[in-house]
């Protein structure tokens, strides 16, 4: 009887435990889809608590973040980044800008981030990439925990108190033409 790894059973949790060898096979052809896709990757040392950064034509990465989140963040980075150089979509960032409302606020800001999840669930598509959805889809709804957790109490929660499995899986959603430009610096925290 075969053995089966631990991260294929089902309802095992993924975020935290994704192995090496995934993290690795994921690094690679991610990176090269988004320097083809004409954003430079870069690791920078960055002032706490921001773990990444993005300006429309770098993706940023602290080199001090764990390796499995480095991984998550050029996903939801490169996510991130079409939302702000697609003339396409730009429109629908308005709403994230100026909505003063708290309640209207966080439910744009879900549509802003499961958007993103979308272009990183295609980038995962495009680089021949499978396999990691459920990590993936996890890994985004964990995030919108530490997201909606802060806005909740204006102070960063436990990662890992925040940490889901199991969640509906990401849409890839189509990546439309993108117009590089320099835009004020967004980061991840």
């Amino acid at each position: 009887m075969a053995s089966i790894p631990g991260h294929e059973l089902v309802g095992t949790r993924l975020v935290g435990a994704l192995p090496t060898a995934d993290l690795v096979s994921l690094w690679v052809p991610v990176t090269s889809a988004i320097v083809k896709r004409g954003f430079v990757v870069e690791y920078r040392d960055l002032e706490p608590p921001r773990t990444g950064i993005f300006d429309g034509l770098r993706i940023v990465v602290d080199p001090d973040v764990g390796f499995e989140m480095q991984c998550f963040l050029l996903l939801h980075l490169f996510g991130h980044s079409v939302q702000w150089v697609a003339p396409s979509i730009e429109h629908k960032l308005a709403a994230l800008q100026h909505t003063e409302d708290k309640a209207e606020f966080m439910r744009v800001l879900h549509a802003y981030e499961f958007e993103a999840a979308g272009f990183g669930m295609q980038l995962l598509r495009d680089a021949g990439i499978t396999h990691l959805d459920q990590w993936y889809s996890d890994f985004v709804e964990t995030d919108w925990k530490y997201v909606e957790g802060y806005y909740a109490t204006d102070q960063l929660p436990d990662w890992k108190t925040c940490v889901v499995s199991g969640c509906p899986l990401i849409e890839p959603q189509p990546i439309p033409p993108l117009a590089h430009r320099q835009v004020e610096v967004r980061f991840a925290f």
